[in-house]
């Protein structure tokens, strides 16, 4: 008796099962509904940019010394002209001394060659020296005026060179990285500091080589930084780079930031909308109920008994959701949207609750 009523029970199951399944098959595919209507359609280029700023610069070791000390840190506004770092300047101010000393030496010797030739002058005009002579003590005392030029040279060029192991900012700006610590050796041209000018910042973007023709100076465009997820900003093409990398296959487009924006970063990473298009009071259909790519497309209607009916469309303008529709529907159709996975014409669907 309980061998009966087990296989009763697993009879029973298997043809519930089996009823569920050819229930589904004949109700067919479950479906959505979208209605047609009016709207407006914005086309844009999407691309990703990044901060960037032409007013930055890294300041360089100008003589071979050690980074005496490093006077600012990271993230420090520093104004123009101010002193950022010093480097060691003992050998520098040595030979700054020796130049001075040789230069006052130098000005002592034309000093008495000088007196020298007035001697002289006055001896020959009383008779008492012969011309040669105050000739030849003229000619020294122009000797010792070049070479005491030469020193006044030397001592100008040794004060300039002793200045440049003082390291000023030649810009306002904010100190974003530090290349060096305090007692490092220096070679000359190595990078210590590096400071950039935010003030006059904006967006580098790159573009795919396919959509550099649509964009133009002066068209609106629309960011959104990850820093900054639910901040949108509004700035707009400011020229195109005439170059295309040949990696990439994208070229360079700047786009210029408001006045108004948040705290940005150098290399901040944002995602950009370039508006190249606006179709107002345009007939739209959901892009997820567009069967094909290109202007050629087609739609999926609820067609009779239940069954999936395809009709070709046109398309015109589309952004991210929504593509104007320039033949093939009519305001107030109804089409499958979003497209099921291998759904076909003839197939047959049923409307599921919303």
């Amino acid at each position: 008796m309980r061998r009966w009523l087990v296989l009763v029970v697993l009879v029973l199951v298997m043809g519930g099962v089996l009823g569920r399944v050819l229930w589904r098959s004949w109700r067919g595919q479950e479906v959505t509904l979208a209605t047609i209507g009016s709207g407006r359609v914005v086309t844009a280029v999407y691309a990703t940019g990044r901060v960037d700023s032409d007013q930055r610069a890294t300041l360089r070791a100008r003589v071979a010394a050690p980074l005496a000390a490093v006077l600012v840190g990271a993230g420090q506004p520093v104004k123009e002209g101010e002193v950022v770092a010093r480097q060691d300047d003992a050998a520098l101010r040595l030979a700054t001394e020796r130049a001075v000393g040789e230069l006052e030496a130098a000005r002592a010797s034309f000093a008495q060659a000088q007196d020298e030739a007035t001697r002289s002058e006055k001896l020959v005009r009383d008779g008492l020296l012969a011309e040669d002579a105050w000739v030849r003590a003229r000619e020294r005392a122009r000797e010792l005026a070049a070479q005491m030029a030469a020193k006044e040279s030397a001592v100008r060029i040794a004060r300039e060179q002793q200045s440049w192991t003082e390291l000023r900012s030649p810009l306002a700006g904010v100190v974003t990285a530090l290349l060096h610590r305090a007692g490092d050796p220096l070679r000359e041209g190595d990078e210590i500091v590096t400071v950039v000018d935010l003030s006059r910042a904006y967006v580098r973007v790159a573009v795919d080589e396919r959509d550099a023709g649509r964009v133009k100076a002066g068209q609106e465009v629309r960011m959104v930084f990850d820093a900054y997820p639910g901040q949108l900003l509004r700035g707009e093409v400011l020229r195109l780079v005439p170059a295309v990398d040949r990696l990439t296959k994208s070229t360079d487009v700047l786009v210029s930031l408001p006045q108004e924006r948040p705290p940005l970063q150098l290399d901040l990473t944002v995602t950009v909308n370039i508006v190249t298009g606006v179709v107002e009071d345009a007939l739209v259909v959901p892009r997820d109920a567009l069967e094909g790519a290109g202007v050629k497309r087609a739609v999926f209607l609820l067609g009779e008994r239940g069954r999936a009916a395809r009709r070709p469309v046109e398309i015109g303008a589309c952004d991210e959701d929504r593509c104007q529709v320039l033949a093939g529907l009519a305001r107030g159709d109804k089409v499958i949207s979003p497209l099921p996975a291998g759904l076909a014409a003839g197939k047959r669907v049923y409307v599921g609750a919303r």
